[in-house]
Formats: C-alpha cells, structure tokens, sequence
C-alpha cells in the first residue's frame, strides 16, 4: 500500500451523531485524518476549496443539485484532482445517477458494512477503484467519445504486456485478475501500471480508462 500520511478524506455531510461516528470508524480504521465539511460551510468560506482533501466521500442520500452545484464550485477553485467516492448508494440506482461524478473511484451501497467499506477504501487509497464491472463499463461508455476512435501514436509506444495490461483493465479486471491472467504477480502489474499511468498522463485507473476510449481503436480493446 503507497503511503498515504499526506493524503486528506473529506467527508461532505451535515454534522450529526451519525457522521461523527462515521468519522471516528474511518480514521480509525485507515489511521488517518476524516474532516467533516457541510454544504453550507463549502457555499460560504471564502476559502472553500482549501475545505476538500485528496478524496471526498459523499452520502448519496445527502447531495442534492444545490450542493453537488457547491461542491463542483469548490472543487474548481481548487484546482485539485480529487477523487470522488459515493457512500449509502442505493443497490438499485441507475448508472445514469452516478455520473455526475467525472473522478468516481468507488461506490458503497447502503446495505454495506462497515468492514467491506474499510477493504474497499484501503484498495482506492492504494491508487484502485471501488466499482462493480456494471458500472465501471457503464461509466466509460458514456463518457466514450461520440467520433470512431483510432489508435494513438501513445498507445502505439507502449510495450506489448502493458497494452495486454491496458486491454485487461478496460474489461474492469482487479489488479489479482490481471495478475493471475498474465501470470505475473501482483506487484509485477502495478509496476507496469505506474509506468502506463506515467505514459499516458493518468492519475487514476479511472484517467487511464478513459483515456484508452479516446486513444485505442475498439477493435483493439476487444
């Protein structure tokens, strides 16, 4: 796991009985630092955007459009590429909700515990994401470009296991999938993971899907 002592969570709710022992679970679960920030403090600061941490935990149940509208504010004031996690998500939402969210790396449903919760946000502090297959391909898809697709000369340079590692991943396989697939091991595949996400300018795995549906022809995915 990278080391993430200077990474920052902030969760966006109101201040209640619930979210502080929300709070106390996360920081003791993932030893580190949870901020809880309202809406109305994000609308108000002169200095919101200094208010949101490296990753971002919203309650389905609490963002409306006015305060995904404040947020998306702050978060462009910031500058920053945070990376957004949606908690207590119904099990049966529609991907279509989901995508007002441009850097989803995980979605927890509301008949999630707590334990599933703490495994699954150590995977997205260790640069994975949280997603089901349904709705990672969903989430491409629809930001997929609307004109045909050809091959970059970018992804031309990669070497052949990372594109194999590239054509993997677009069909939403773990880091432990690719591994046994390529049988290499799991420490092989994130190597060849940072070195891709160094090539191509991608953050995330998520950056790194999306910039395979604007770089990589269809035929070449498949």
């Amino acid at each position: 796991m990278k080391d993430s002592n200077n990474d920052h969570i902030t969760l966006l709710s109101d201040v209640s009985m619930q979210s502080n022992l929300f709070k106390d679970s996360l920081e003791k679960g993932l030893q580190l630092g949870v901020n809880i920030v309202t809406s109305g403090e994000l609308g108000s600061s002169e200095h919101s955007d200094s208010l949101l941490g490296d990753y971002v935990l919203f309650d389905f149940q609490y963002l409306d459009d006015d305060r995904l509208n404040v947020y998306s504010q702050a978060k462009a004031a910031s500058g920053k590429s945070i990376k957004e996690i949606v908690i207590n998500c119904p099990k049966d939402v529609a991907s279509t909700q989901l995508f007002r969210w441009r850097n989803l790396v995980g979605v927890f449903y509301i008949d999630d515990d707590l334990s599933l919760l703490l495994k699954g946000m150590a995977k997205i502090m260790n640069d994975e994401m949280w997603l089901s297959r349904k709705v990672a391909q969903d989430y491409i898809e629809y930001f997929r470009c609307s004109n045909t697709v050809t091959t970059s000369q970018a992804y031309a340079n990669l070497t052949k296991r990372e594109k194999e590692i590239m054509r993997l991943l677009g069909h939403g396989a773990s880091n432990l999938e690719i591994a046994d697939e390529l049988y290499v091991s799991e420490n092989t595949v994130k190597t060849h993971l940072h070195n891709i996400f160094k090539k191509i300018n991608a953050k995330n795995r998520l950056q790194a899907l999306l910039w395979a549906n604007d770089n990589i022809a269809l035929e070449e995915r498949t």
